[in-house]
């Protein structure tokens, strides 16, 4: 596909690590090789990360079949090296690199002379020049270039290569290698010129998040990141958890001595000039106690700072240091019905959190804002948030979209500037990453109402607050208040981290990391790439091209998901929460035109390619609003949109919003066959046809069919169980909707669990005994089939302790114990019946 000139990520190699079929392989000139004349010369950039393999860099064959390569090796001796080399006859250069130099996202400049005329080559790396004569060149060479894997050797090490550049003193060949996707490499023109097998397109970990690792604890927990060893810390009530971000490697710790201060929260903050974590409560907990502790980073011991405590809880609050990281600030928040705009400074002296007055503008109160760290001027930039001017919860709330900078060494504030994005509202997540160069910062971004949503990272400028939204969406549930969400920057690896702690109960959290890397592609840029566009001539030629490079973007979905699936499938029953009811897309059809509205909302364009990250929860809603009424040609009048979508805002004001979300939603579909957006008589309405699929309309179809419904029904079970309508969109409005389909679903999917589990397809029978739970979770048949199916699956203690959860919920929700004994239901006597 053609690349984006304005980027330049490279080409990333499977290496050694891969199978030897799957190893990259690049080879810059894959027809109509140019000759060169009197010089070959070569300049890119190589970064470098392996300390176990020899590989080779790139190979040479001229048209006498000469070969020759630079390969790469990290000695017994520890030490790395460049080696170029005539193959099969001798070492003619050697250039030793630095250990410091062996990183992921360190760039080499190596730049190479092969002098024809004079019989040498000079290679320029490192500021040293590395020369060597006596080659046999004759004038002129027709070079197969190829990088990684060659047609002589398959040994690659672990490398990524961009900005190449191949010339003579006639002529000039560039190629950025930031292709999206695809096999096939453009020049800086846009022509084709060379071919790739098996590449790696690190644009993609631009702006796609790669999910790194989760934990989940019986507990609260909390997170932070240490630049200097580059390690999110991960810390319990007893022990420290050290995720490298470098290696990936995970290491525990057990504390001298617990903390004293209990974590409701896990808030904390790093102090990098003392090598401590603060973790504390703003909060006094019920009965007296500490409410600042330091965590000494060296030894693991924790020390009391102190007692210190707000009157109300501070939900979302700001916290950060001026910039000698000696005197700690909050700011804002909200708790007992209010949001707030005080500022604290902690005073150990005095075990006080002393209220800080500031002059010049006021921030409103609000929570869900984010800050800066302190830069060089002792500054703090807070931007957003929601609240309103009074802080009585009463009066409602309103999104702020403002940014404002705090001065923290004459207590100033100045409002930096105000905007009104015209999209769905937002929040920023805790922290501001400010950029290197001063003028622009980075928010992990997301609308908070929702229960399951979605988190984007943007860009602002800081002169005049215009923005992009520059990376993929990371779905994300915000079911409690608790739940916190924090965005790091990690300088040496170049990259962003993203640090999720979600709660299911105040007790429990889960705790993700995702990166992304540096710098980050805007949606705009990424969603332009996706539109094969190549040069005027010849057209079809590249209309081809391009085409078989979307197939290839959704091939490559395909395997990944098949792999992920595979892999899933392999994990044994009991890693999940027997309590509930785990839906997800293992039973997807990778079809193209695809619309799935059971279990996990999920779109398919015609390439196969998976879209969903394109719908932005407004377009999301207005997409389902539209297709749920379309299947009989009834469609939504405007106004209807109007207040469904926006309800809390007058229909006439909705106007300009709701005509940039339906634009956007045809761009969307534009890329989808069988749905055509149509409007008239003030109404909105899908065009459909054969074309398309959607599993809620297949499944609906076989249950109209009266006489035959349950075989009819059964064929179409893998729909079924992804889940219920619409599970994780809550809308009130889908609320009959999703009611209908359930109590259409129920008496003709029950039946069958008897039936299936009796015929000794016991996982089966599990399935549809989940599905009947999902729908209907206090259901007697589907838990007494789901118990035996258990029971003969992972054995009677697993299925005893799946009826104990059931028993506790049940009396939880309904006030009153469950009245049948698990021996009536599971016991061996009633198995052998």
């Amino acid at each position: 596909m053609p690349a984006l000139k304005s980027q330049a990520q490279g080409l990333m190699f499977n290496s050694n690590d891969s199978l030897m079929g799957e190893r990259t392989s690049y080879t810059v000139f894959s027809s109509d090789v140019p000759a060169f004349y009197d010089h070959l010369r070569m300049n890119f950039d190589l970064s470098l990360w392996d300390n176990e393999h020899l590989g080779y860099v790139f190979n040479i064959i001229d048209g006498h079949k000469n070969s020759y390569s630079l390969t790469y090796i990290y000695n017994i001796d520890g030490s790395p090296a460049l080696n170029f080399n005539i193959d099969s006859k001798s070492n003619k250069i050697k250039i030793p690199l630095r250990l410091s130099q062996l990183n992921k996202r360190i760039w080499i400049n190596v730049k190479v002379d092969i002098n024809l005329k004079a019989n040498t080559v000079a290679f320029f790396v490192n500021g040293q020049v590395y020369r060597a004569s006596d080659f046999g060149f004759e004038s002129k060479i027709i070079p197969t270039i190829t990088f990684g894997k060659n047609p002589h050797y398959s040994d690659v090490p672990k490398m990524a290569v961009k900005n190449l550049i191949v010339s003579d003193d006639n002529k000039t060949f560039t190629f950025p290698l930031n292709e999206w996707s695809g096999n096939e490499v453009h020049d800086g023109s846009g022509e084709i010129r060379g071919h790739v097998d098996n590449p790696v397109w690190l644009i993609n970990s631009s702006y796609f998040w790669e999910k790194r690792i989760a934990f989940s604890f019986r507990e609260v927990a909390g997170a932070n990141f240490n630049p200097k060893d580059q390690s999110l810390l991960i810390f319990k009530s007893d022990s420290l958890i050290h995720y490298d971000m470098r290696s990936g490697r995970i290491s525990a710790q057990a504390f001298q001595n617990k903390t004293s201060v209990p974590l409701f929260l896990g808030k904390s903050i790093l102090n990098t000039a003392e090598n401590k974590l603060y973790a504390y409560e703003v909060l006094r907990a019920s009965k007296p106690g500490p409410c600042v502790a330091s965590l000494d980073l060296a030894t693991l011991k924790w020390d009391i700072v102190g007692n210190a405590n707000i009157k109300e809880q501070r939900h979302h609050h700001n916290i950060f240091y001026d910039k000698d990281q000696h005197d700690l600030y909050l700011f804002g928040g909200y708790g007992s019905f209010a949001y707030h705009n005080d500022f604290f400074r902690l005073n150990t002296q005095t075990d006080n959190w002393d209220k800080i007055a500031f002059t010049g503008d006021r921030i409103t109160p609000r929570f869900f804002s984010a800050s800066s760290q302190a830069n060089g001027n002792n500054e703090v930039y807070i931007f957003g948030g929601y609240g309103n001017q009074s802080g009585n919860q009463i009066v409602g709330g309103r999104h702020f979209y403002d940014l404002y900078r705090v001065n923290l060494t004459n207590h100033t504030i100045k409002k930096c500037w105000e905007i009104k994005p015209n999209e769905e509202d937002f929040v920023p997540t805790n922290n501001l990453i400010i950029a290197k160069d001063g003028r622009y910062f980075y928010a992990l971004c997301y609308p908070h109402e929702h229960p399951k949503t979605q988190l984007r990272l943007y860009k602002f400028s800081i002169k005049d607050g215009s923005y992009q939204v520059v990376s993929g969406t990371i779905p994300v549930t915000s079911e409690r208040i608790e739940s916190d969400i924090n965005l790091f920057f990690n300088p040496v690896q170049d990259e962003f981290l993203c640090a999720i702690q979600e709660f299911t109960d105040p007790n429990r959290s889960t705790i993700r990391i995702l990166a992304l890397e540096f710098p980050p592609v805007s949606q705009q840029d990424y969603e332009q790439s996706q539109k094969a566009i190549a040069p005027a001539s010849p057209v079809f030629k590249y209309v081809i091209f391009g085409l078989a490079a979307v197939l290839v973007i959704g091939l490559t979905i395909v395997l990944i998901k098949k792999r992920r699936e595979e892999q899933a499938a392999r994990e044994p029953l009991g890693e999940e929460d027997p309590g509930t009811v785990v839906i997800n897309k293992k039973n997807d059809e990778k079809r193209a035109n695809a619309i799935y509205l059971l279990g996990e909302f999920t779109v398919y364009d015609k390439s196969s390619r998976d879209i969903t990250y394109l719908f932005s929860p407004k377009i999301k809603q207005l997409f389902i609003l539209l297709l749920l009424n379309s299947r009989n040609a009834t469609g939504v009048v405007s106004k209807k949109i109007s207040t469904i979508l926006w309800p809390d805002k007058d229909v006439v004001k909705t106007k300009n919003i709701k005509g940039v979300t339906i634009n956007h939603l045809r761009n969307i579909i534009a890329d989808i066959e069988g749905i055509e957006l149509t409007f008239l008589n003030d109404t909105y309405c899908f065009k459909l046809d054969d074309k398309l699929f959607c599993d809620y309309f297949t499944v609906t179809g076989a249950l109209e069919q009266i006489n035959n419904s349950e075989a009819a029904v059964l064929q179409y079970f893998d729909l079924i169980a992804r889940g219920g309508l619409l599970q994780y969109i809550p809308e009130t409005w889908l609320d009959d909707i999703k009611l209908g389909y359930e109590e259409t679903l129920m008496p003709v999917i029950l039946p069958q669990v008897k039936k299936i589990y009796e015929s000794g397809d016991f996982r089966k029978a599990l399935d549809i005994a989940r599905v009947v739970l999902n729908i209907d979770p206090f259901n007697d048949t589907a838990l007494k089939y789901k118990l035996k199916a258990l029971r003969r699956i992972k054995g009677i203690e697993y299925a005893r302790k799946v009826y104990d959860e059931f028993t506790a919920e049940y009396e939880k929700s309904l006030g009153i114990s469950y009245q049948v004994p698990f021996d009536k239901i599971c016991s061996n006597k009633t198995e052998q019946k």
